[in-house]
């Protein structure tokens, strides 16, 4: 397997959505009867790669879906609505514990947390910003769902000129088939879907 070396001073670890309604036991989608088993499985691993990103010195970044009063659920903005959308009822709503990252993998001082209304970590935010100003090239992509915020955001990176890396052991949905689905997606269009253990942090490295 080829191993991709990365300079940490110009990259970024980047947790989508690892919020309590996603991937707690006792949130949202586990209290809907939704099997989270996957979703939460990959808090562990996804903690032992943050606690090396951030020995190594690269930047952490987090991103929370976040309900937004004004215009009302995602599903609920669309005259035509995504076809088989299934879920309703409250969730990810700001000010409760389901809107906050898992414990295990608690945001530190000096790390950035985004608050985005959608899909990508770009739209309405001001993530390119603050990557722009940490002199960040390199995204390593990990959270839920793979398929959804998670592709949606590395897409958003790919189209702003920053260097994608789908670790494909670190992210999770309901459904496996997409998942890897979108590994090809990334190795086809974006950048590389590769394994966690594929990648080193190195002064001096690029992808």
């Amino acid at each position: 397997m080829d191993r991709i070396a990365l300079d940490p001073a110009s990259t970024a670890l980047v947790l989508i959505d690892m919020q309590n309604d996603f991937c707690a036991l006792d949130g949202f989608y586990a209290r809907a009867g939704r099997d989270i088993a996957a979703l939460n499985a990959v808090i562990g691993p996804i903690g032992a790669l943050l606690e090396r990103a951030r020995a190594a010195g690269a930047r952490i970044v987090f991103t929370r879906l976040v309900h937004d009063a004004a215009r009302g659920p995602m599903e609920a903005r669309h005259d035509l609505r995504p076809k088989t959308w299934t879920t309703s009822g409250d969730r990810l709503m700001p000010g409760t514990p389901g809107v906050e990252v898992v414990d295990a993998l608690a945001p530190r001082p000096g790390e950035i947390v985004i608050d985005k209304p959608g899909y990508s970590a770009f739209h309405d935010t001001d993530l390119e910003a603050h990557l722009a100003q940490t002199g960040v090239k390199t995204l390593l992509f990990t959270g839920v769902t793979t398929y959804a915020c998670v592709l949606a955001s590395a897409f958003a990176a790919f189209d702003r000129d920053l260097d994608v890396v789908f670790l494909t052991d670190m992210v999770a949905s309901w459904r496996g088939d997409l998942d890897r689905a979108a590994f090809d997606i990334v190795d086809l269009l974006l950048g590389h879907a590769v394994p966690s253990d594929a990648i080193h942090f190195a002064p001096g490295g690029a992808a």
